[in-house]
């Protein structure tokens, strides 16, 4: 069945197509036959397999890794690794569907909602039933308020006004009838369909159903989710980081195992010490530390309103170079306002008064017009006549107009009507030099990206029912326009200001005409000029390389399409990385082909599923707090790499310049062990809990294909290693010409660890220096390194020395190791961070 063609058949040809009698409806036997064809009326959406959200905490390059160390500790029968690394892995699991369960719950209680009836012509009666049990060729009874539960061919209507936002993305109220179409029409030309998810506003009707579920537009634009690639930019640079690093430690410890051989040492030995250093080389206590910080940046991001779906979101958002926008719902308000109103007469201080007649009462018509209209008049403290019209007139389409009839005190008939100004203006007599004046004022609101409404008023000598029966000799007074537009958000224009001064572009995405777009945009400092608006609508067959020109300079996008939108967010993640907003089935595409999708908590299911972050306010001030949080997020997963792999390689070198250089091992397996998941895990997590540095929010992002570390970083790290391995060599090497081989051992080690606390306190300040950190407040950091020195104390002087080779040494070599050791690292990334800036 080809949906598509029904609105260019007539009412006649649509039934006959499906076998459907207009005046019986399917009967039961030809319901079940259709039912076992068709299936209910839901959407299928595939979801994620059980046993795939069981394994994604593990499918990962860096948990792949930890199992192999793993794995290669059991080979050495180092229990205790085996155990430690094994905690890790499960802490890291579990920390994963802690999170993943908090979210789906929100998520559900979000998309909770009543079970849906609605009135079908079956077996020549009419029945309510479930919308799930709607089949093609039924033939449903809509009235004012229905949600329309299917897609269907319009085949009776009366005043029929509908709200197709949650397809199209615009509020505009539009108007259907049940003529047909000629020529190829998208879906917010179809006048003669009617869309599943859509809302009747005014006027009553029959439908005949021509898809159902997975069939419906509805259900094809969700369809087209499952078919984007998921990614995470961060993970996937992080991921080959670690890659790389893996193949640098097997290579070198390839050659550390035929050095050890060619010096003598046994093989058994050899390959035990190369198994060792290759596991001292795996920062166990990152994936917990990232997981952990995640979770609490979660957190932060839930109180101000931004529900974290996909962890990993978290870090992309924090390199967004570009965000891309749906208005509806997102910069602006989804609700129309009067904002503009203009009289023919120079001081006409009853217009006010005739725009409030103009609006149909609240309890005739949910049309956001009249809503707007109200909303006016309320604060302009103008009410509609204390008695209310003696007649309402709804929408007519035919003429374009809707009204009130008021009665006066003496008996006069009052007719107030709003509509289109081409259609009042005919209706009305005018002077050449008035008619001038209303054109021009006309040309001004439309150019503005007002939809304009004309109002004007008459005496009838008798009450009618309907407009279409007034007589042709019936003048009405023009009384001036009105400009109704979709309210922009108050506090996106500002939003939109931080994100320029933090190097973020934001493009703005609508359905709405290219002038109607421009002018929003103007309103939110998005474009200045007209050559910045792209109408998508001449997209067509344009090439890929066409288009991602175009939208380099595009910073408005306009009469834009589902499918349009992911062409788009294509285009656009060539060069940049992207954030997608959404709050309608037509953004679900965009959402997932997106680098993070951010949808609306006011949507519907489907695009809360299709987005990596739910914005539950819909606030677009909240988009730049997460992209903010992210950033600080991603500094201190960088201030965690930089911490861990610099000391890991410290050791590593260390380890690698005692068998160059002495030709034996220094450091025992335990005491590396010690150094790994003792000092390492207790400083890693609150250097990823640090506060972000001065103005690091306004830094221009960095380019779509930087690396996770700089060559900044790089280099930084590279200081570090061998500033650790210097000093630990020589204090080993110098204190062995007058001490025993366990004293020098031991203060080799001391040294490796304070240089440890060292290179944590140093890593507080990517940038800044840290004695300007003392200044910013992270009390899990003081905590943690006391009890880090708390705990090393007790391995040199307590009972832990025993289990971990420590032997007394004498308090001034002590003293002088642990003041070196501190002080030349300091010194050096200081220096080094100075000689950057």
């Amino acid at each position: 069945m080809y949906m598509l063609n029904f609105y260019n058949q007539t009412v006649k040809e649509s039934l006959e197509r499906l076998r459907t009698n207009p005046d019986t409806g399917l009967l039961d036997a030809e319901v079940k036959r259709r039912q076992k064809k068709y299936g209910k009326n839901i959407l299928d959406i595939k979801s994620t397999p059980l046993w795939k959200k069981i394994l994604e905490p593990f499918i990962d390059v860096f948990m792949i890794i930890l199992i192999s160390a793993m794995i290669l500790s059991a080979i050495q029968q180092d229990w205790a690794e085996v155990i430690i690394i094994a905690i890790i892995i499960a802490v890291n699991a579990t920390i994963y569907y802690i999170q993943d369960f908090s979210t789906e719950r929100v998520l559900r209680s979000l998309h909770a909602k009543t079970v849906h009836q609605i009135t079908v012509l079956r077996n020549k009666e009419e029945v309510e039933i479930s919308t799930e049990e709607l089949v093609p060729g039924d033939i449903v009874i809509f009235k004012e308020g229905d949600r329309v539960p299917a897609d269907g061919r319009i085949i009776e209507e009366s005043g029929l006004l509908t709200n197709e936002s949650m397809l199209t993305g615009e509020s505009d109220a539009i108007a259907k009838d049940a003529k047909a179409i000629s020529g190829s029409k998208k879906v917010y030309e179809q006048r003669n369909i009617l869309f599943s998810g859509s809302f009747i506003l005014t006027g009553n009707g029959k439908m005949l159903v021509t898809a159902t579920g997975n069939n419906t537009e509805y259900g094809q634009i969700a369809s087209l989710a499952s078919s984007a690639e998921s990614s995470s930019p961060i993970q996937d640079k992080i991921n080959k980081f670690i890659v790389k690093i893996a193949i640098a430690v097997v290579s070198l410890a390839v050659i550390i195992l035929i050095v050890q051989l060619v010096n003598g040492i046994n093989f058994f030995l050899a390959t035990e010490f190369t198994l060792a250093m290759i596991v001292s080389a795996v920062p166990e206590g990152l994936p917990v530390a990232i997981s952990i910080v995640l979770a609490f940046g979660a957190r932060r991001m839930a109180k101000k309103h931004a529900l974290i779906k996909e962890m990993r979101a978290i870090q992309s958002i924090g390199i967004v170079t570009t965000i891309a926008s749906d208005k509806t719902g997102t910069l602006t308000e989804n609700k129309l306002s009067l904002q503009e109103i203009w009289s023919i007469k120079d001081e006409d201080k009853d217009f006010v008064k005739t725009i409030a007649e103009s609006a149909l009462p609240a309890t005739e018509t949910t049309d956001p017009l009249d809503t707007a209209i109200r909303d006016y008049v309320k604060k302009h403290k103008s009410y509609l006549a204390d008695t209310g019209p003696v007649h309402t007139y709804a929408f007519d389409q035919s003429l374009k107009i809707s009204g009130n009839l008021y009665e006066t005190k003496t008996g006069v008939l009052h007719l107030v009507i709003k509509g289109a100004p081409e259609t009042v203006f005919a209706k009305c007599k005018l002077s050449d030099k008035n008619r001038e004046a209303a054109e021009a004022k006309l040309e001004e609101l439309s150019d503005a990206g007002y939809k304009v409404i004309a109002i004007a008023t008459t005496k009838l000598e008798h009450e009618i029912n309907e407009l279409n029966r007034l007589n042709k000799s019936d003048v009405f007074s023009f009384r001036g326009l009105i400009g109704i537009a979709d309210s922009v958000r108050t506090e996106a224009i500002p939003a939109i200001k931080q994100a320029a001064t933090a190097g973020i572009k934001v493009k703005m995405v609508t359905g709405d005409h290219a002038q109607t777009a421009f002018a929003i945009g103007k309103k939110l400092g998005l474009a200045n000029n007209f050559s910045q608006v792209f109408d998508c609508s001449r997209m067509g067959n344009m090439p890929d390389e066409d288009l991602e020109e175009i939208v380099k300079k595009t910073m408005v996008f306009a009469r834009v399409t589902p499918e349009d939108k992911f062409r788009i967010l294509t285009a656009i993640k060539k060069n940049e990385i992207v954030a997608m907003t959404g709050d309608g089935v037509n953004d679900v595409p965009a959402l997932t082909n997106a680098h993070v999708g951010i949808a609306m908590g006011d949507g519907p299911a489907i695009v809360q599923d299709a987005g990596d972050i739910v914005l539950l306010d819909n606030n677009f001030k909240n988009i730049i707090e997460a992209m903010h949080e992210g950033r600080i997020i991603l500094a201190n997963i960088r201030r965690m790499l930089v911490y861990l792999l610099a000391t890991n390689a410290g050791e590593i070198l260390t380890m690698v310049g005692a068998l160059i250089f002495g030709g034996e091992q220094l450091l025992y397996p335990v005491q590396i062990l010690w150094i790994n998941l003792v000092t390492d895990s207790l400083m890693v997590i609150p250097i990823g809990l640090e506060p972000s540095e001065k103005h690091y929010l306004k830094r221009k992002p960095e380019p779509k294909d930087a690396p996770i570390l700089s060559g900044y970083l790089i280099r930084r790290m590279v200081i570090i290693a061998i500033t650790m391995a210097t000093i630990t060599l020589s204090t080993y090497y110098i204190s062995s010409q007058f001490l025993t081989h366990e004293q020098s051992n031991t203060l080799a080690f001391v040294a490796l660890v304070v240089m440890q606390w060292t290179n944590a306190f140093t890593v507080r300040g990517i940038h800044e220096s840290a004695i300007s950190r003392l200044k910013v407040r992270n009390p899990s950091f003081i905590i943690s390194l006391i009890l880090a020195i708390i705990l090393q104390s007790l391995a040199v002087f307590g009972p832990l020395g025993l289990l971990l080779h420590v032997t007394s040494v004498p308090v001034l070599p002590l003293v002088i190791v642990i003041l070196i050791s501190f002080i030349i690292p300091f010194v050096t990334v200081e220096l080094h961070k100075k000689f950057k800036h």
